[in-house]
């Protein structure tokens, strides 16, 4: 079996109203689908975040994919991949696990086995969810913002009612610290016995995180997430704040950070993601080398369509050490490019795929309709990587406290 095309489709899909980080806004999740097809008509699905640079380094590995053996991942990642190549330049990792997912669901479409046999096998059949909390603008309706604790509150409690949510998680780095505070105190009043995590995405220097820290003592957080930048800033909190687990995904974002983490012991909990990590395969490695190191796993989201939440359904199902509920987007999602529609929440979570490779297949005509919007609306300006588009003269600073 060889592979004979290699297809890239730039797709747009909104959310119930934009999403808001420390360094911008999100009105949709911007992905690239990938469709890998082999000379026996099996087409795999691969997908990964959107962007020009990304877009551009897939465009260009086509001519190494082509002619390639889709079974041998390990020689494609070495082509396209490598960790020098990915290293100096960070879009390699994002674009080749969009290749190796579609490798792997032809493997499994081949073998007739789901992808998370492929991986070792599962060891768990239901992956639960967070209900992510988000500030937000209002949408095009001039619905949905959420500006304050009260109404972040109540949001919160739609979606734990309306899902089942046990954990939730509270995206900080927005508004002033002292605001954010209030909401945080808030949702624990509000929700005595759910987890609850909270992540500034890097927006607060040590010492405000220090100063917060405190204040945050008595809400038993089940983890901070990147609070501050940085794997030095980390472990300056870390070790001030022996009481308050510290997690990352952005001061350890490579296999390569994970020597000088456990050396400055800065992070406590990994949120491991296989668009990071190069694939689902490195991923999987990332979760065994936590697993010697016992630091506890996480899954990180960066906002998946239905074909990379399946595949990180597939990824946490063989995660043995996973025990923090899995990060996901998913409920913000106004709609998906699969068939049958959006994937479905049960018990405050999801059933892993047990069809043959990741188990989804394409919507065609959701495909065309979202890379028509993205065409649209796919620019620097609508992302949350760069800045804020309603934002007036934001840059995205680190630390803003």
């Amino acid at each position: 079996m060889k592979i004979r095309d290699v297809r890239v489709t730039p797709v747009s899909v909104p959310v119930q109203a934009p999403l808001r980080y420390s360094t911008g806004s999100d009105s949709a999740i911007h992905r690239l689908v990938v469709e890998v097809e082999t000379d026996q008509g099996l087409v795999g699905l691969g997908e990964c975040n959107a962007g020009v640079a990304r877009e551009a380094r897939l465009r260009e590995s086509i001519p190494l994919i082509i002619g390639a053996d889709p079974f041998n991942t390990e020689r494609l990642r070495w082509q396209i991949g490598a960790p020098a190549e990915a290293k100096l330049f960070g879009s390699v990792n994002h674009t080749f696990a969009a290749i190796e997912f579609a490798c792997l669901d032809i493997q499994g479409q081949v073998a007739g086995r789901p992808v998370h046999d492929l991986l070792g096998g599962r060891v768990r059949d239901h992956i639960p969810l967070i209900a992510y909390l988000f500030y937000r603008y209002a949408n095009q309706d001039g619905t949905g913002a959420i500006d304050n604790a009260e109404a972040m509150v109540d949001f919160a409690q739609q979606v734990v009612h309306q899902y089942g949510f046990e954990t939730v998680k509270f995206k900080a780095g927005v508004l002033p610290p002292e605001q954010e505070v209030e909401a945080i105190l808030a949702l624990r009043r509000t929700f005595p016995h759910h987890r609850l995590r909270v992540d500034p995405n890097a927006a607060w220097s040590v010492s405000t995180t220090l100063r917060l820290a405190h204040k945050l003592r008595d809400c038993d957080l089940e983890y901070l997430e990147d609070p501050t930048w940085g794997l030095r800033g980390m472990s300056r909190v870390n070790a001030k704040c022996p009481w308050l687990p510290l997690a990352s995904n952005m001061a350890v974002a490579t296999s390569e950070d994970l020597a000088p983490m456990a050396c400055l012991d800065a992070v406590d909990v990994l949120l491991v993601d296989p668009h990071f990590y190069g694939g689902l395969r490195q991923a999987r490695y990332v979760g065994a080398a936590l697993e010697l190191l016992n630091v506890d796993v996480a899954l990180h989201s960066q906002g998946e369509l239905g074909i990379s939440m399946a595949a990180q359904l597939h990824l946490a199902a063989c995660l043995p050490t996973l025990t923090h509920a899995a990060d996901a987007h998913y409920h913000h999602l106004t709609d998906d490019i699969i068939e049958g529609g959006k994937l479905a929440h049960i018990r405050g979570g999801m059933q892993v795929p047990t069809g043959p490779g990741l188990g989804v297949k394409l919507d065609r005509d959701k495909l065309m309709k979202y890379h028509e919007l993205a065409r649209k609306i796919q620019t620097v300006a609508q992302t949350s990587i760069l800045g804020d588009a309603s934002a007036v003269e934001h840059l995205p600073i680190l630390p803003r406290w």
